[in-house]
């Protein structure tokens, strides 16, 4: 039961285990995630690096071989299957030039959820989405993004959809309003902690039941981990799309 009780093999580690290594900055007990969380990151650069080099081995082909797949999945079509399907998911939601413009956050958020998420099915490794530390960090910064574009493009505009259609009743829907937005980042960040949190917690309990059930649990952890991912995703873009003016939706 050592995985269950929160063994990690980062533990093995005299500075891990004692929490020492971030002491200078004052984040002793926040090891465990911020070593989780630049795994994650690492694993991601490395994929990356991959996509990008068999990229440009395609590129250095002649004429229409360019743009043909490759025969296998490789890490240059995995991400290309993850950029179009994203992209496609973010056009639907907002105009063709802030799709292109908010792509980047949104496919990175997805990715490095969703690895996060998949470090819970290897033993002996936690996620740092199941801490609500990481996901409300992620949280506050979809929240900012929410709040500049609105802010920025149409002022005005922004502060009287809060308002409301009534000068009179605004006084009454305005701090409604803006008390929905502060929880739109706790909502986001319990949401995943929650769902993270639970799944990794059956999971390593369940993978010492029996020897048969972690084989059909692990293609529900797999399941969650995508869908938890989407979910994020899906309403990051949704909740930016919100804040574009009125006249701008819809217009690709």
């Amino acid at each position: 039961m050592i995985f269950a009780s929160g063994f990690t093999w980062f533990t093995l580690v005299d500075a891990l285990r004692d929490d020492k290594l971030f002491g200078f900055m004052g984040v002793e007990s926040q090891t465990n995630l911020f070593v989780h969380a630049m795994l994650a990151c690492g694993i991601l650069v490395v994929f990356a690096i991959l996509g990008r080099l068999g990229l440009n081995r395609a590129m250095g082909k002649q004429g229409l071989e360019q743009h043909y797949a490759d025969e296998s999945l490789t890490t240059r079509t995995f991400f290309e299957v993850f950029a179009a399907g994203v992209f496609g998911l973010v056009d639907d939601l907002m105009p063709r030039r802030d799709s292109k413009l908010f792509f980047p956050l949104i496919g990175a958020l997805f990715l490095y959820i969703f690895v996060n998420n998949l470090l819970a099915v290897v033993p002996g490794l936690s996620p740092a989405t199941d801490n609500v530390n990481t996901n409300f960090g992620m949280a506050v910064v979809v929240f900012g993004v929410f709040m500049y574009v609105g802010l920025k493009r149409d002022p005005v505009g922004f502060l009287k959809h809060l308002w409301g259609p009534m000068f009179i009743t605004g006084f009454l829907i305005f701090p409604v309003e803006v008390l929905g937005l502060l929880l739109r980042p706790v909502s986001l960040s319990l949401r995943l902690t929650g769902n993270m949190f639970g799944d990794h917690t059956a999971f390593s309990v369940v993978s010492h039941l029996a020897p048969i059930v972690p084989v059909a649990m692990l293609g529900l952890a797999l399941f969650v981990s995508f869908m938890q991912a989407f979910v994020f995703s899906l309403l990051t873009a949704v909740y930016i799309s919100m804040s574009f003016p009125h006249s701008e939706d819809d217009h690709h």
